[in-house]
């Protein structure tokens, strides 16, 4: 299986991993120890049938099921912690002067319930239960509308 002398056979790095684990733990939390290691063969397009034959010939045999459902939740894991650094960085860069007398409080949305962005058929089930406040929308709208009105007055009179 080593193809080169550079890069270890893969059975060989999961059992190293696995040695280094405690015996006691779950199979899905010996899988999510070795997922940094399988996700770069399954990028590189490493079949999960042999993968997960190489996971039983290191001494940890995977039902598929196990194995996909395990995988999902770790990228999900992965996803979700990449998103909350995204956001925790645009709003460091945004809002650096943190004290709370300058903060003003935040205006309340018109829309409330409305999911960021749509994904599953819940984010759907979301779209129909949100609540529309017309007032706040009303006024959300005059705001940008005068915003908008004196961006424009802003630029013509810089010409």
């Amino acid at each position: 299986m080593t193809d080169t002398p550079l890069k270890p056979d893969p059975i060989a790095r999961y059992r190293a991993v696995l040695e280094s684990l405690d015996p006691r733990l779950r199979q899905a939390a010996k899988l999510r120890a070795l997922y940094p290691l399988i996700e770069p063969q399954v990028a590189a397009g490493v079949p999960h049938a042999a993968i997960m034959e190489d996971l039983a010939a290191a001494g940890l045999p995977v039902r598929h099921n196990t194995y996909i459902t395990t995988l999902r939740r770790w990228r999900k894991a992965r996803r979700l912690a990449a998103e909350e650094t995204s956001q925790a960085t645009i709003t460091l860069a945004v809002e650096p002067d943190t004290t709370p007398a300058a903060k003003p409080t935040p205006p309340l949305d018109a829309i409330q319930g409305r999911p960021s962005r749509i994904q599953t058929p819940g984010d759907l089930r979301k779209i129909r239960d949100m609540r529309i406040d017309l007032d706040a929308l009303r006024r959300e709208g005059l705001a940008n509308r005068a915003k908008a009105s004196q961006d424009t007055e802003t630029q013509h009179d810089k010409e």
